[in-house]
């Protein structure tokens, strides 16, 4: 009796789930209605305890320009977990705040940071400049970061946000760095077109 009822249970229609169609991160997210400074500062937090999730960049567009100050006290606080700082800077980033720069550079040059998030401040410092002046941004942490590791992500960033118009910049530091710093710019220079 059980297996007719078992052969019955597979023997069934099979359903097929139609492809689900990918979601563009750069497209706009969809907001129902205005949201209250509240539920921006809830939404805000909530994106920066996220784990498992990614933040994509239109979901931070869809908070607006009030959700800057909320990004920019969380950014300057040191007490707050780096982590959450990180977040903070990519957060500001998507936004495209006019002097978000000024913010990731102080951020980016500090030794004193901790160095998660000088490598969002170095990729939200590359992302909100606009091409043309990738390697005037970028060009002094990747010459003069006393952090091997933060000059290696300023390299990579230079060489995706100038659309490979600074690999000479790259090669050129890389030819400067120590033996045991090289291997840091794989994936500066495999974005130059070239395997190390």
């Amino acid at each position: 009796m059980l297996s007719l009822l078992l052969a019955a249970l597979l023997a069934g229609p099979i359903t097929h789930k139609p492809p689900q169609t990918p979601i563009n991160p750069d497209a706009p997210a969809q907001v129902d209605g205005a949201l209250s400074d509240e539920e921006i500062q809830k939404q805000v937090h909530g994106y920066l305890g996220s784990i498992d999730t990614p933040i994509r960049s239109n979901q931070w567009r869809s908070l607006g320009s009030r959700a800057v100050p909320i990004l920019e006290a969380i950014i300057n606080n040191p007490d707050e977990f780096p982590t959450r700082r990180a977040k903070a800077i990519e957060g500001l980033a998507a936004l495209g705040d006019k002097k978000s720069p000024a913010l990731f550079s102080r951020i980016a040059n500090s030794d004193d940071e901790m160095i998660n998030v000088r490598f969002a401040a170095v990729r939200g410092l590359a992302r909100v400049t606009p091409p043309p002046q990738a390697a005037q941004a970028l060009r002094p942490l990747l010459e003069k970061s006393k952090d091997s590791r933060v000059r290696a992500v300023a390299a990579e960033q230079l060489a995706i946000h100038s659309q490979g118009k600074s690999c000479d910049l790259v090669r050129a530091q890389l030819q400067r760095e120590r033996s045991e710093t090289r291997p840091q710019y794989g994936r500066a220079m495999k974005q130059c077109g070239v395997n190390q």
